[in-house]
């Protein structure tokens, strides 16, 4: 991109002006397709990939700033071509354990600590509203918007891989359609 700008500059010291509209027109195009791309490669990076697992939109939603506890969701995306089970979950500002909420027939919600979870070969395991999720007990700190949480996600076979969690207000995320993140 600077070798285009310094032939710019250097065209711009020359008089053929329809060079020198072409250039402009060029890095016009140019600057403009990059500040798109960089601009939503910023917005839209809410994922980290490592050894073919993938983990979209970590996110703990908060619904005041008086929670003592709180949940986390998340999508993991196995591409790879055999299964792998996340086994633990580390954090420092909360205790942290995979849950999984049932209902019964009789409407009563209850939740379930599950000691792992099969994440089949070519396939994604979502952690969302009323099913699994991540159990975040005895906060150390009020948690709010925009606050990045590190979790580590403990892995059988692939081992540690470090997320950062977006703490979102509960009111500006829907919450039953995360698997869409």
């Amino acid at each position: 991109m600077f070798f285009l700008i310094k032939l710019f500059i250097s065209l711009t010291n020359k008089k053929n002006v329809i060079l020198k509209k072409m250039m402009s027109k060029f890095l016009f195009v140019i600057i403009t397709a990059s500040a798109f791309f960089i601009h939503h490669t910023i917005s839209y990076a809410h994922e980290i990939e490592l050894g073919g697992i993938t983990i979209k939109h970590p996110m703990i939603p908060i619904f005041g700033s008086k929670m003592k506890t709180a949940v986390g969701y998340f999508t993991i995306v196995n591409k790879t071509n055999e299964a792998d089970e996340l086994i633990m979950v580390e954090t420092n500002f909360a205790k942290a354990m995979i849950h999984k909420s049932k209902i019964d027939n009789n409407g009563i919600a209850t939740m379930e600590h599950i000691e792992k979870v099969l994440i089949p070969s070519n396939s994604s395991v979502v952690f969302e509203q009323e099913s699994l999720h991540i159990m975040f007990t005895a906060l150390k700190e009020p948690l709010e918007e925009y606050m990045d949480k590190k979790v580590t996600l403990v892995f059988k076979k692939l081992g540690n891989i470090e997320v950062e969690f977006q703490v979102e207000k509960a009111s500006s995320m829907k919450m039953n359609n995360h698997k869409d993140h």
